[in-house]
């Protein structure tokens, strides 16, 4: 695979003071925008499989950091769900032209944002694993009761499973409260695709059910992997990314 970390880093101006750095290979048709997810950043595989394939069929690729992770960096404390939107919007914005727009797991429900802030934007929608409202009902719900009432007691969740305890605070939570997706209709009337492992042990695939329900389109479908997991990222994984960006990079121009 073309080793895509050695494509020149740029940056972006944002709120709050943020630079946001991205990534773009310059090509033909619609953009792919990669909405990453939840500490995730560019150089995961998935990133390098899809900016091969783009680079190899002349296709439009951007990828980038939201605040607090990877090259863009930022105080993890200072982090928000609002934060990240506006991360989303500012280089959603950069780009000429329509979108097809990938989001994993938390990036998934920047897609969902992404499609109630910029009607029209978005021709092709795909979801891998997706998270929709991630903090609000998967994260706070899945607290043991010793983690319930140390973050009553102390306002800060330590969430693991990372390299380090990540702290979540009840502002980060009250902030990602009022931007909930899936408690109304998302309108969007183009292509969906979504793939979800049954073994998903971070996200159920009853959840992806569930977004796939909220949105509005009649063109959505939903492929269940039985023995995938949360990552996704096996070659066959990979694969079936490729063959899903293909599809919908196709109905976005048209040629589907």
């Amino acid at each position: 695979m073309t080793d895509f970390l050695n494509q020149a880093l740029q940056w972006l101006d944002g709120p709050n003071g943020d630079r946001i750095a991205y990534r773009r290979i310059e090509g033909q048709g619609p953009t792919l925008l990669w909405l990453g997810g939840f500490l995730s950043d560019m150089t995961g595989s998935k990133i390098a499989y899809l900016s091969d394939l783009c680079r190899r069929e002349g296709r439009a690729f951007v990828c980038f950091d939201y605040f607090a992770h990877g090259e863009t960096g930022g105080d993890f404390a200072q982090a928000s769900v609002s934060r990240w939107r506006d991360n989303m919007l500012v280089v959603a914005d950069s780009i000429d032209g329509p979108l097809v727009a990938i989001g994993s797991s938390m990036g998934a429900h920047m897609l969902a944002l992404l499609l109630k802030a910029r009607p029209g934007k978005v021709r092709a929608a795909g979801f891998i694993a997706p998270a929709p409202d991630f903090a609000t009902k998967l994260m706070l719900p899945s607290l043991t009761p010793q983690q319930r009432e140390a973050y009553e007691a102390t306002g800060v969740h330590n969430m693991p499973g990372y390299d380090r305890p990540v702290p979540l605070s009840k502002a980060f939570f009250d902030d990602a409260a009022q931007h909930e997706v899936l408690n109304a209709p998302i309108a969007f009337e183009g292509p969906v695709r979504i793939l979800h492992g049954i073994q998903d042990l971070v996200v159920p695939w009853q959840h992806g059910v569930r977004l796939l329900e909220t949105l509005t389109t009649a063109d959505a479908r939903m492929e269940l992997i039985k023995d995938g997991d949360h990552r996704l990222s096996r070659p066959q994984d990979l694969q079936r990314l490729g063959e899903m960006a293909n599809g919908l990079h196709g109905m976005a121009s048209g040629k589907n």
